[in-house]
């Protein structure tokens, strides 16, 4: 019986910690250029003609004319103005202080606008990042009041519920398992709002774009050809998917203590 607990419990850890994972995954989607980083982004942006791209992360941008060597940072490259005589507004290459070229500059300022959430309101962004962020808080808090709650009574593992069902120490159990169910509710439901609201953002970028990605007008010089990332929807269908696992793997271990 012992050994099917442990294992349960085993079980639900593992779950928590690749859902955690995940988070992090989406969360610092295009913020440096560490490996696989900047492929993790919910928008690609790009002119075949120049062969220049731009990723667009949660929270980060990538961008270069070569694309297997593009720059990364957080959120919107500054922008600073060229030419006192006749201004104009330029973009910096993301994590370096060398201005953009000029095939990145449209590039950059449909990102600029994309993400503009991150740091102001209008983001198209906002709508994915403001419920993932939510439902990270809600899945942390709620595997962080399990945790505590069993670190603190660890010494208590060996005695009969019965014997201090009317005690605090099974008033506070209880009531560590009815937030975590509060909070995992909420954490699912805020999962799956960002995974939706991800594939819809997605949907309407695509259908903005100027071209349609493989038409013949997405080889023009000025055309950008829009593309949506897989691997974010995919973290964030398996984020959903993951948690609502984890609750009836977690209950079938605390219904034991309660």
């Amino acid at each position: 019986m012992l050994a099917r607990k442990d294992f349960r419990q085993g079980i639900a850890a593992l779950l928590a910690i690749c859902i955690v994972v995940f988070y992090i995954l989406v969360l610092v989607g295009c913020i440096s250029t560490s490996p696989g980083i900047p492929g993790l982004y919910v928008v690609r942006l790009a002119n075949n003609a120049s062969k220049a791209e731009v990723h667009v992360g949660l929270f980060g941008l990538c961008a270069g004319t070569d694309p297997v060597n593009l720059t990364c940072s957080g959120t919107v490259a500054q922008a600073i103005a060229v030419n006192a005589s006749s201004p104009s507004t330029k973009f910096y290459l993301p994590g370096t202080a060398t201005v953009a070229p000029n095939a990145l500059q449209p590039l950059l300022t449909l990102a600029a606008g994309i993400q503009s959430g991150s740091t102001g309101p209008g983001g198209v962004l906002s709508i994915v990042y403001v419920p993932l962020f939510l439902s990270a808080l809600c899945f942390v808090g709620a595997a962080g009041s399990l945790l505590t709650h069993r670190l603190a009574s660890r010494g208590a593992d060996s005695a009969d519920p019965a014997d201090y069902a009317d005690e605090k120490g099974f008033v506070h159990t209880r009531n560590a398992w009815h937030a975590a169910v509060l909070l995992t509710t909420g954490a699912i439901m805020s999962a799956l709002a960002a995974a939706i609201a991800t594939t819809v953002a997605v949907r309407a970028l695509l259908f903005a774009g100027t071209s349609l990605p493989g038409s013949e007008i997405s080889n023009a010089a000025t055309a950008i050809d829009v593309s949506g990332g897989k691997s974010i929807q995919v973290l964030e269908w398996l984020i959903v998917v993951l948690t609502m696992l984890w609750h009836p793997v977690l209950e079938s271990v605390w219904r034991r203590i309660l």
